[in-house]
């Protein structure tokens, strides 16, 4: 992963700026650990108006393998400053 990409994400995770939801990477204002990544990506806009999710087929600036296991974080209760400290560590 993008070095310059992944600081800007674990601040943002840190940040307090972004409500933390479950199930979808935005929804009703409340964002995923992923939803948060696309929106420091700047491809928040791709997956809002077209629903796709970026993450599929490796097409993001991490892997599905990657990610799979950050949404099951998300999903089943760690915190976003919880998710950034597993993501500085092994990402």
């Amino acid at each position: 992963m993008d070095k310059e990409l992944k600081a800007k994400w674990v601040t943002a995770l840190r940040s307090g700026k972004y409500s933390q939801g479950k199930g979808a990477l935005l929804r009703d204002g409340l964002y995923c650990c992923l939803g948060v990544l696309c929106e420091v990506q700047g491809r928040s806009d791709d997956w809002r108006k077209w629903n796709i999710h970026p993450f599929e087929n490796d097409q993001g600036p991490i892997t599905f393998a990657q990610a799979m296991p950050l949404a099951d974080m998300n999903d089943t209760g760690k915190s976003f400053p919880e998710i950034a400290d597993y993501i500085e560590a092994n990402l």
